[in-house]
């Protein structure tokens, strides 16, 4: 049993490692668009809102139909 809950504790933390890595990639990708544009904060975050209306709006459409 000890191998099994080992094994799934080891895929639990590949994703987790996974998630990580996407998450820092993405959160540099948007540090370097920001910096480039050289956008006020409230810019910034009204457009971070924005995107995270339409992306929850999508997936809310996928899961509702």
């Amino acid at each position: 049993m000890a191998k099994k809950e080992d094994l799934l504790l080891g895929f639990e933390k590949a994703y987790e490692q996974a998630k990580a890595k996407e998450a820092e990639l993405l959160h540099n990708a948007f540090v370097e668009v920001m910096q480039e544009q050289k956008a006020s904060i409230q810019n910034t975050l009204y457009v971070l809102e924005l995107i995270r209306f339409e992306l929850l709006e999508a997936k809310y459409k996928e899961i509702m139909g």
